[in-house]
């Protein structure tokens, strides 16, 4: 992940230690160069790229999203040759129940998440500013057959995590950064995700056939201004706009594909 003004890249970070923000302090923040806003549970900072990274290493969280495993995602079970009568005998032996394994965990930070709309430079500049009604959510992917309400269920009981859980913005002009001329900006969360890969079991105790795999987003809670989001990093995504950008969508600064 790269920090910079140029275009496809983030603003230059300055040099300077975290700024905790007292509560009622970010309705007319203006973010400098380089600032970006961490919110981490019910703590907000403004922070460097180098207090950012420092708080990442210690955490344990990648700055780059991994590759989605697909081959993990396209598990086939195996055919099981049984006659009806294996079938019975072995149904009556015990009650087949279901089971899923979380085999490997990553933490990262993930792409850019809209947190208002595109906005043209002109002039002296424009500002932009964070509004309300923007979301970000947890999310189930599970191989072909498997019961991802199922799994979204288990998961949940097992971890405390709400996977139906979705964020939404409520808070309108908490930060605001000027636009230049020739540029267009929009504000960012790059909220860090859980992700785990597991999969799903099913049969009698010692002789469990696997039926299937899955893959597991969740973010953690986060606020700023009172209102519940997410916890990750706020920061403004600025790229040029010249002839060549005339017509088109502005694409992420972390991650693909394009803004709203």
């Amino acid at each position: 992940m790269k920090f910079t003004l140029l275009a496809g890249h983030f603003l230059t970070f300055a040099a300077a230690s975290a700024v905790p923000i007292l509560e009622g302090n970010l309705a007319t923040r203006e973010l400098q160069p380089g600032e970006i806003i961490l919110i981490n549970g019910n703590k907000t900072d403004v922070v460097t790229e180098v207090a950012l990274h420092e708080f990442y290493k210690a955490e344990g969280i990648l700055l780059e999203k991994p590759a989605i495993d697909e081959e993990w995602l396209n598990f086939v079970p195996e055919l099981v040759n049984e006659t009806s009568a294996e079938l019975s005998a072995r149904q009556i032996r015990c009650s087949p129940t279901t089971s899923l394994v979380v085999d490997r965990q990553e933490r990262f930070v993930d792409w850019d998440v809209q947190m208002s709309p595109v906005v043209l430079g002109a002039g002296a500049g424009i500002t932009v500013r964070v509004e309300s009604g923007w979301t970000v959510s947890n999310a189930v992917s599970v191989s072909a057959g498997v019961d991802g309400t199922w799994v979204k269920d288990r998961l949940s009981t097992t971890f405390g995590v709400s996977y139906t859980r979705t964020w939404t913005s409520t808070t309108s002009q908490s930060y605001q950064v000027p636009i230049p001329a020739g540029q267009r900006g929009v504000f960012v969360t790059q909220p860090w995700t859980n992700r785990k890969y597991g999969r799903t079991f099913r049969g009698c105790p010692g002789s469990m056939v696997q039926t299937g795999t899955f893959m597991a987003d969740s973010h953690e809670e986060g606020s700023y201004e009172n209102s519940r989001w997410v916890s990750g990093q706020i920061t403004a995504c600025i790229k040029r706009y010249g002839p060549k950008q005339v017509g088109t969508r502005m694409t992420r600064c972390n991650g693909q594909g394009e803004f709203r």
